[in-house]
């Protein structure tokens, strides 16, 4: 595959001269990150990027000089993510990833006129479909726009312990963010990959269809006293919100939040609070709680240092909340009656989940070099390894596989079933 234009066409002092530039500009854009993803013209006169925000992904650019800083293409699919550009060699197009109800299609712009083609401004779709398309990167003859093509497939699998294997759960359903009713009777989760909440029994009857497009679930947990059904839900052009939905079936409620963008959740014993990651602040991630009948949030405080944690998760009795470091390095325990932090584990830490007694935390290792799945055990800190997921491959939702735990201690992932591949995509001549 041809070397990204932004590595061979550039000098390093003008990609780290034209960076600090981009991070100057970032306040004047929509976004709360530092613009990502660089594109330079073949002629390097234009930058271009992705502005990245809590509730959209779209394409800007910006001259070298720092000056007609403007969004590209405001109004093509203003609900759609646009990002990973590239210009083709000649300059006469620029190709873009339009991601769209969880999947991916590549689009291209055209940037030149010439005496026989007129100048069109609206972009030119190259893919529709049946795979999903990414990261567009055309080859350095211009003739080929390397692509790549995925069919996102991935079954639910529980780990046996006493066979030390992982085996279909729910008969391997393609799903994910798997919660149980207090009972134990009753299962919810989310169909991957179009992020669906659904509810049955936990023998598979009974199944229910709670959400759908455009409506993207992530994390549902059932309520203490088993009626509802509390979620993240991710709209196009909306940030992130916390959603109540009954047990049974109905309409979903948003909590009115503020402008708050709303990640992990967890309720409390008592059924009165949810414990939510809120990433609307600029490079920083902070753990609130909000009261589900007053709609009062309360920040929790940081680590010290003012280091920040993610993927909050309350113990069953109430006294605990376990969070991970940013940099995915430290598992760490808050003690909710003296607000004080502690580290639980220093290694490797993604998802994390409780035992249904509280004693112990279960957690896989992330994207770490070792995959595995560990659990320890609150009162003394014993570490166990219970799970090697070497073999496993993974799929990643947001940016960490999943981990799951069910009533009776057994660690629930996903399993990849999957394909990646590399497509080339043969340019006709005008």
């Amino acid at each position: 595959m041809a070397t990204c234009l932004w590595q061979t066409k550039t000098t390093s002092r003008f990609r780290s001269e034209t960076a600090e530039r981009l991070t100057a500009l970032s306040p004047l854009g929509t976004c709360n990150t530092p613009p990502i993803g660089y594109a330079c013209s073949p002629d390097e006169r234009v930058l271009r990027f992705t502005l990245a925000s809590a509730s959209s992904y779209r394409l800007a650019e910006v001259r070298v000089d720092g000056s007609s800083y403007h969004q590209l293409l405001p109004k093509f699919h203003p609900d759609d993510y646009l990002f990973h550009g590239n210009w083709m060699p000649d300059g006469n197009f620029f190709v873009f990833e339009d991601f769209h109800n969880n999947r991916s299609d590549i689009w291209a712009l055209q940037e030149k006129d010439d005496l026989f083609h007129k100048l069109n401004r609206e972009p030119i779709r190259l893919t529709a479909g049946p795979l999903s398309f990414h990261s567009p990167q055309p080859s350095t003859d211009g003739k080929r726009i390397f692509v790549i093509g995925e069919q996102q497939r991935a079954e639910l699998v529980r780990y046996a312990g006493k066979l030390q294997q992982f085996v279909p759960y729910l008969d391997g359903i393609l799903a994910y963010g798997v919660s149980f009713s207090p009972d134990g009777r009753w299962v919810c989760y989310v169909s991957y990959p179009e992020g669906d909440l659904w509810r049955s029994r936990v023998d598979g009857t009974e199944k229910l269809q709670m959400t759908s497009a455009p409506f993207f679930t992530l994390s549902p947990q059932w309520s203490p006293d088993g009626k509802q059904i509390a979620f993240v839900g991710s709209v196009p052009g909306k940030v992130q919100q916390i959603y109540l939905v009954p047990a049974e079936g109905g309409t979903p409620q948003e909590l009115p939040v503020a402008t708050l963008n709303a990640g992990w959740i967890s309720w409390s014993p008592d059924g009165n609070t949810i414990f939510f990651s809120d990433a609307s602040g600029p490079n920083n991630t902070y753990l609130r709680s909000v009261n589900v009948h007053t709609q009062s949030v309360i920040t929790l405080p940081n680590l010290p240092g003012s280091r920040t944690v993610h993927i909050p998760v309350r113990s069953p009795r109430g006294r605990w909340l376990v969070a991970s470091t940013l940099n995915g390095q430290q598992l760490m325990l808050l003690n909710l009656d003296t607000q004080k932090w502690s580290e639980l584990v220093h290694m490797n830490v993604g998802s994390a989940g409780w035992s249904v007694d509280g004693q112990h935390v279960y957690f896989d290792t992330g994207s770490g070099t070792d995959p595995g799945i560990y659990r320890v055990r609150i009162a003394d800190r014993k570490l166990e390894r219970i799970a090697d997921t070497r073999s496993v491959r993974r799929p990643f939702t947001g940016w960490l596989p999943w981990i799951g735990i069910t009533p009776d201690g057994s660690p629930l992932i996903m399993r990849d079933v999957g394909t990646q591949e590399v497509y080339a995509l043969e340019l006709e001549e005008r």
